[in-house]
């Protein structure tokens, strides 16, 4: 099933796809989580310097609608095979600047990659440089459960030139919460204040660019 799963996702130019057990469905009797991985476009990310562009606003509008357009497509195939599924919106915040579900924490217990001090999702392939989505299935997966991982080391990068000062360059780690690591209430006052111009303030990806796991 992880196979037959994988190969429909890929002939949607799907870039990485993990399977895990997820504890905390947000769906009753859905505890197979399959997150879906999309990369950024490089050559929009590199004009990042500083403050986001209007093309990278763009970018991410795109991405996070074809990313939820993929996901139905795989709870309907889900569905059309006997199983339920159901999926959790890209891009949401529903209270506290927060979604209904971590796409970033379903991504590490598939093995895909770790959080880092950004409190960002850094892909093993794709450093910070991609966008997560998460459907639920009670389909029988293989399901894996790794753990966090800190391989940010030293590195500083996105609080040195994190203008909001959201980060508090700490190495995230199992069990702590996002304020432990990020305000992302500083971040989100930043933008709106800063960026107003540029997609109503919805957007900034300095930390994302400047990220030395996410270049070539």
């Amino acid at each position: 099933m992880n196979d037959t799963i994988t190969d429909f996702l890929i002939q949607k130019q799907v870039s990485q796809v993990g399977f895990s057990k997820a504890p905390d469905t947000p769906f009753d009797g859905l505890n197979g989580a399959i997150s879906v991985v999309l990369h950024l476009s490089d050559a929009v990310i590199d004009q990042i310097s500083g403050a986001p562009t209007h093309t990278y606003f763009h970018h991410y509008r795109t991405v996070n609608a074809y990313l939820d357009n993929v996901m139905l497509n795989l709870v309907l195939f889900l569905q059309n095979m006997g199983y339920d599924a159901a999926a959790v919106p890209a891009s949401q915040s529903v209270e506290g600047l927060q979604g209904i579900f971590s796409h970033k924490k379903a991504a590490v217990r598939a093995g895909l990659g770790y959080i880092g001090k950004s409190a960002l999702f850094i892909s093993h392939k794709f450093g910070p440089r991609v966008r997560l989505g998460t459907v639920f299935t009670n389909a029988p997966l293989t399901l894996k459960n790794e753990k966090q991982e800190d391989k940010c080391g030293a590195c500083g990068l996105c609080a040195a030139n994190c203008g909001a000062l959201a980060i508090k360059n700490i190495p995230y780690s199992e069990g702590m919460e996002r304020e432990d690591i990020f305000d992302a209430k500083a971040c989100s006052d930043y933008m709106k204040s800063q960026f107003k111009h540029i997609g109503r303030g919805a957007v900034c990806g300095v930390c994302m660019a400047v990220c030395p796991k996410g270049k070539k």
